[in-house]
Order: structure tokens, then C-alpha cells, then sequence
């Protein structure tokens, strides 16, 4: 782990990309579909979701994209938990307008319909290869993405898989760990970027260093994801140990707030059941990626709140 607060830059010579990363915290719209458990997110659910609590939630997520980005045109923005196309669009329009993003999205089978979903620059890159992956053997969970994008203006390519493994509801290691294997397995992989549900220093990233995955250099002052004053390292990037590209990325963090002397808490949409209208109980990742480095280290993005 790099130390809070020292400044270190990405190699000049080399070319640099910038990814995003964010879990959106039950990305719902308001309607009711048939074919999975969304019942709690509906004007006349449990979460009493109507169109101004979900509204306000875009314009929140499309600030908090916009702050981890800083002054930067992401090349990539990967999120999970989004339950469909219609909440890309909606996400989307609100967007910088000089954002030139095309996404790669579809249901997943999972019973809660929530999915991963990727925006890509099309300015900068093409969509070669795209492949959703099932994370448990039944196929019942929502599925991770690997991507293969070819660089419009260079000679170069990168395969980017982006993950949200199973619920801390499964305790046992062992879950992530197979699902890890069913999006890895016989696949190349450069980069690996998404909500892992589990810290990096555990049992998991033991296991992905024992198959050639390191975690970059980071950033994280307190955590990714806060259950009231509670913060756990959830969300992460790894790249391969014969990948080209190498990087590092902080957390960004916007929504939060704390009292002089504090550690600091964020605002979600929803805790222990009411609603707070924050945007997520994640924080954004901001992630520089470079090619042929000369030095691991980097300094992330710029804005909180």
C-alpha cells in the first residue's frame, strides 16, 4: 500500500489510460419486472422508491463519476449493481457532454436483476471481443464481463475483466474463489477491476497472486465501502504479472462526511433501512493504467464531495 498522501506520478513516456470503477448501491428504476426480485424497489415497495428518489440518485452517481474523474476524460468506466438498460440510458444523459461513451451491457440470470455493466470511450478504443461470464456453476448469479478493447490510435490492446463476485452473504471464501475461476479460467486477462467482497490482503488475493495477479498500488485511506462508521476494502484492481499494462488507483471520496477528530462516514441511498439519499455506499475508484512503466507508482484524481 502506497502511503496516504505522498504524491508519485505515472511515467511520461508510455501511453496512460483512465478507468473508473463504482458499485451503484441497487441501481433500480421504479418499475416493477416480473422476472426478478425487485419488488422492495417500487413506488409502493419497502423502499418507497419513486421517480424523485430515483432521479435524485442519478443526478448523485453522474456527480460522483464526475468527481473521480477530475479533469480527466475516462477511457473506461466499469459499475455493478444496475438493474438494467433503461437506468444505463438515464445514468448516461447525464454524462459530460464531452464524454464520447458506448457501453457493453445485458441481463444477467441474476434473481435480483441487478448486473455489471462497461462504458468505453469509442474515440479512443474498439470493442473487439466481449464475453459475459457466469460466476457460480448454476448460472443463477449476475456475470462478469471480460473485454478485449483494440486502441484506435496505436498498435495496442487490452483485455480488461470486470467483476462483482458473490455476497458477503456467502462467507466462505471458497464462493469467490470458484467464481474467480469461472472468469479467469483459459482466458487472458491483463487487468481485473470490480467489487470483490473481500479485502486483498485476505484468503482471496493470496489465491489470485498464486495465479499470477498482483494487486496495484493503492490508495484507500479507509476502505471502499462503509456500513455506518464500519469501512471495508471490497473493491479492487489487479493486473496479470505478464500484462504490459500496469497502474494504481485510490478511492475517491465523495459523499462522505465526518466531525473534526472522526473518521469519516458516507452518505448511501438506503442504511439499516431508511433512506438517506446519498448515492452509494461504495465509494468510486479512480485508476491510472500505463504501459511499460518505469515506476509502480502513481497519484489518482483530485475532488470529495
Amino acid at each position: 500500500m502506497i502511503p496516504e498522501g505522498v504524491k508519485q506520478s505515472a511515467p511520461e513516456n508510455g501511453d496512460t489510460l483512465i478507468a473508473l470503477w463504482w458499485n451503484l448501491e441497487n441501481a433500480f428504476d421504479t418499475l416493477k419486472d416480473p422476472t426478478t426480485r425487485d419488488d422492495d424497489f417500487t413506488p409502493n415497495g419497502i423502499k418507497e422508491w419513486t421517480r424523485y428518489r430515483y432521479y435524485r440518485k442519478m443526478q448523485r452517481l453522474s456527480k460522483g463519476l464526475r468527481a473521480a474523474a477530475g479533469q480527466n476524460i475516462p477511457d473506461f468506466i466499469g459499475v455493478c449493481e444496475v438493474e438494467n438498460a433503461q437506468v444505463l440510458d438515464d445514468l448516461q444523459e447525464s454524462f459530460p457532454w464531452e464524454w464520447p461513451m458506448w457501453r457493453c451491457h445485458r441481463d444477467s440470470p441474476d434473481a435480483r436483476g441487478i448486473d455489471v455493466a462497461v462504458f468505453y470511450n469509442h474515440q479512443r478504443w474498439r470493442l473487439d471481443s466481449v464475453a459475459f461470464i457466469a460466476q457460480v456453476h448454476t448460472g443463477k448469479s449476475r456475470e462478469g464481463v471480460w473485454t478485449l478493447f483494440q486502441s484506435k490510435s496505436e498498435d495496442d490492446t487490452i483485455v480488461l475483466v470486470w467483476v462483482h463476485l458473490p455476497s458477503l452473504r456467502q462467507p466462505n471464501e471458497r464462493v469467490r474463489k470458484e467464481a474467480l475461476d469461472l472468469l479467469v479460467s483459459h482466458r487472458e486477462v491483463d487487468l481485473i477491476i470490480g467489487d470483490l467482497n473481500t479485502h486483498p490482503n485476505g484468503p482471496l488475493g493470496i489465491w489470485m497472486s498464486q495465479i499470477g495477479l498482483i494487486e496495484l498500488h493503492s490508495i484507500i485511506p479507509w476502505g471502499t465501502y462503509a456500513f455506518g462508521k464500519r469501512w471495508s476494502h471490497l473493491d479492487s484492481a489487479w493486473s496479470s504479472v505478464s500484462s504490459q499494462w500496469q497502474g494504481a488507483y485510490q478511492a475517491i471520496p465523495f459523499g462522505t462526511h465526518s466531525k473534526p477528530g472522526n473518521s469519516p462516514t458516507i452518505k448511501p441511498t438506503f442504511y439499516a433501512g431508511k433512506y438517506y439519499g446519498g448515492a452509494s455506499d461504495h465509494l468510486p475508484l479512480f485508476i491510472k493504467v500505463w504501459k511499460n512503466p518505469v515506476s509502480p507508482y502513481i497519484y489518482g484524481s483530485t475532488s470529495t464531495r
